[in-house]
């Protein structure tokens, strides 16, 4: 199924830029800054997730281990 949906937009994609063709020749410098901009995104919600998932694993080993301490003061 996903491999038909990437059919589909690419064959989209091939018919718009075709369509679009002057357009796309004429701002090739902005559709590249564009791409890259959207890759670099893409890297820092990348790493950022990362890191939030490490930070988020980390406190979780922490309240484990205090949660298997015995209380200070017995009730």
């Amino acid at each position: 199924m996903a491999l038909l949906d990437a059919l589909i937009a690419g064959a989209g994609l091939g018919y718009l830029a075709h369509l679009y063709r002057e357009a796309l020749v004429a701002n090739l410098a902005a559709i590249g800054l564009g791409l890259l901009l959207a890759l670099a995104a893409g890297y820092v919600i990348r790493v950022a997730v990362r890191a939030l998932r490490r930070a988020n694993r980390r406190m979780e080993g922490i309240f484990a281990e205090e949660l298997r301490k015995p209380s200070p003061r017995p009730r």
